[in-house]
């Protein structure tokens, strides 16, 4: 007879969920918002910054007298690698094998740290809001891996049957 799943370990699937639906929306703003971020990268670098400031933004794109970080390719590279790694943990972790969630936990923590880091770069707006809901994503998800309920499922301990 197959055990039933905790409602924190169905919660910890949708966050999971939601948590890979947040990072396909930052790749495909990656895309659509590539010269708002080409513009933030080179507010910190001098020579991209000058030559904004002489030739603009067509000239530093097209003719690239510095080398420009390729902010989509790495997003998506990296997004595909996580989805993936993520939809092979949570098979292991329905099946209750204790090291998934271990894993899963400690992917979610390197991402949230990776998600302060990218913060602390003073990104666009949009990717700061997304940066905070990934976040917020994150802790109630270690919340819902390490819940009392799904304690005992990850342990294989059966309720009691009622008594007659």
């Amino acid at each position: 007879m197959m055990r039933q799943q905790p409602r924190s370990l169905t919660v910890a699937m949708a966050l999971l969920g939601l948590l890979v639906a947040v990072g396909a929306v930052t790749v495909a703003l990656t895309a659509l918002l590539r010269d708002t971020l080409i513009l933030n990268w080179a507010e910190g670098h001098r020579s991209a910054r000058e030559i904004l400031e002489t030739r603009g933004l067509h000239y530093l794109k097209s003719n690239e007298p510095i080398v420009i970080p390729q902010f989509f390719p790495v997003a998506a590279v990296l997004f595909v690698v996580l989805a993936m790694l993520i939809a092979v943990l949570v098979v292991f972790l329905r099946d209750s094998h204790n090291w998934a969630r271990v894993s899963l936990t400690v992917l979610v923590v390197m991402i949230a740290v990776a998600t302060i880091g990218g913060i602390r770069i003073d990104p666009p707006a949009v990717f700061v809001a997304i940066s905070y809901l990934a976040l917020a994503l994150d802790i109630g998800l270690l919340v819902a891996l390490w819940h009392r309920d799904t304690n005992t499922y990850m342990r294989g301990v059966e309720e009691a049957p009622a008594a007659l």
